[in-house]
């Protein structure tokens, strides 16, 4: 529940921040602008990051790690500046290879 709390209340302020300078306000200083899109990041984050500590499937041994391998394989393919296709594709391809190796295996 915390986490859709989160979620609205950083909607609503970027709605908010979108809006004030339709609404006549002269102009949203930059630092205000700056501390909404670290606050969204930082939400996006820690959804992240919890789902895969969190992670869950019983037909899967060792699901957390696989998580964790497969999350930080998609990260560092997108923080070298891949495409976001392709590093969504390489972290669900890894996720889906691990998770059937170790099936087999276990």
């Amino acid at each position: 529940m915390t986490t859709v709390l989160a979620l609205a209340a950083v909607g609503l302020a970027s709605v908010l921040f979108r809006t004030l300078p339709l609404l006549g306000a002269a102009r949203v200083p930059s630092t205000a602008a700056m501390v909404a899109g670290w606050a969204g990041l930082s939400v996006l984050a820690a959804i992240t990051v919890r789902s895969v500590l969190h992670h869950e499937n019983a037909t899967i041994p060792w699901a957390v790690p696989v998580a964790l391998v497969s999350v930080a394989l998609g990260l560092v393919l997108a923080a070298r500046g891949s495409h976001m296709l392709v590093a969504l594709g390489a972290g669900a391809g890894s996720y889906v290879a691990l998770a059937t190796a170790l099936a087999a295996v276990g």
